[in-house]
């Protein structure tokens, strides 16, 4: 669930002759980024064809539905999921997610057992399929988060279901107020039972209820649900940190773009900020973890499993041939060259040094003198 930014180069005992605070940018796209498959409930027709409800199941259902309808807007369902969706999307963007959606149209024919197979196929996370909710009453009212019941089908993905539906119910709760109707165990969806990742489904709230038919065709409020359900995707990918934070000055080089996290109960929790390539000042360890502090306050990276160490050096090297400069030792492409000259080193490791040039800190590798 949890993947790793990559690694970090630790610098010991670094001073730089002109400090510059970290900046940090709106977004960090990486293919290592987590991958969140959204699934907008529904579509313009239904198919009542028949499948499976699941994996070698003899009970058939209707391939898809097109959903209820709101009770005083008029509106369909299948358009408020994927109006809602498209807000999540954004949202989970920004924070640096991937994000795979099984439809961005009305105008599909997608079964529930195929929205199943598109989040599968990503490999995705977490698939989180959004629906909006009817019942005979109009007084019934409240959100619900779904999850596979235990089954040989959910069997692999059921704890992690679970925690999701948790998560996402109290983020969503505390963002609009509204009623909750709790996490509640389903046998009976092919989108559960075809799943073969973590899943869960939102129901937004009723669409029979007048109050909360308004709601969901009301802008802001969507826009609050939105932001609910992806502050509980968000929690539930954190990652747990281990041992205790501890006081620790240093500097870090970081050879890529870094995400920035906010630590929460014993958790890293991501934050749509991060870090270009550049060397950061910490003040405090958490296990593979470093503080940094950035105009947004203290924010935390992912230092990878097994920093690089580079130690502080005040040698001349002198260059006897061309030589390729890297903008980190991890770099496979060289961003420009040096002619055989002097040139001072500030730091070293294994066998690369960093120097001062026109384009500003950069690395070499050569045999120097």
């Amino acid at each position: 669930m949890i993947r790793r930014l990559g690694c970090i180069v630790i610098i010991s005992g670094f001073l730089l002759s002109a400090s510059i605070g970290p900046t940090a940018s709106a977004e960090a796209k990486n293919s290592k980024e987590p991958v969140i498959c959204l699934d907008p409930g529904h579509q313009l027709y239904g198919n009542n064809e028949l499948e499976p409800v699941g994996p070698g199941a003899k009970e058939m259902k209707a391939k898809v539905t097109s959903g209820t309808r709101g009770v005083k807007t008029k509106k369909p369902e299948y358009v408020v999921t994927l109006e809602a969706s498209l807000l999540m999307k954004a949202k989970l963007e920004a924070l640096g997610y991937q994000v795979r959606m099984t439809r961005d149209t009305h105008e599909v024919d997608l079964s529930n057992k195929e929205r199943a197979a598109v989040c599968n196929q990503a490999r995705a996370d977490l698939a989180v399929r959004v629906h909006a909710d009817g019942d005979g009453s109009p007084k019934t009212k409240g959100i619900s988060l779904l999850y596979p019941a235990w089954s040989e089908w959910s069997r692999p993905i059921f704890a992690q279901s679970k925690e999701a539906a948790q998560d996402v119910l109290n983020e969503v709760l505390a963002a609009t107020g509204a009623a909750s109707r709790g996490i509640v165990l389903r046998s009976d969806l092919s989108g559960f039972n075809w799943s073969e990742v973590p899943s869960i489904l939102v129901e937004m709230g009723f669409m029979t209820n007048p109050e909360e038919d308004e709601k969901l065709s009301d802008a802001g409020y969507l826009d609050q649900l939105a932001q609910g359900v992806v502050n509980g995707i968000n929690s539930f990918m954190a990652t747990q940190t281990e041992g205790t934070e501890r006081e620790q000055q240093g500097r870090i080089y970081l050879p890529e773009t870094a995400r920035l996290y906010e630590s929460r109960n014993g958790k890293m929790i991501r934050t749509a900020l991060s870090l270009t390539p550049q060397t950061v000042q910490t003040s405090a360890v958490w296990g593979n973890w470093r503080k940094v502090s950035t105009w947004a306050g203290d924010k935390w990276v992912d230092a990878g499993q097994i920093p690089i160490e580079a130690q502080k050096t005040e040698r001349l090297l002198e260059l006897t041939k061309d030589t390729a400069m890297y903008r980190s030792p991890l770099d496979k492409a060289p961003v420009g060259g040096l002619t055989p000259q002097k040139v001072q080193a500030y730091e070293q490791w294994n066998g690369w040094y960093s120097i001062d040039t026109w384009m500003g800190r950069v690395w070499i590798q050569a045999d120097v003198q």
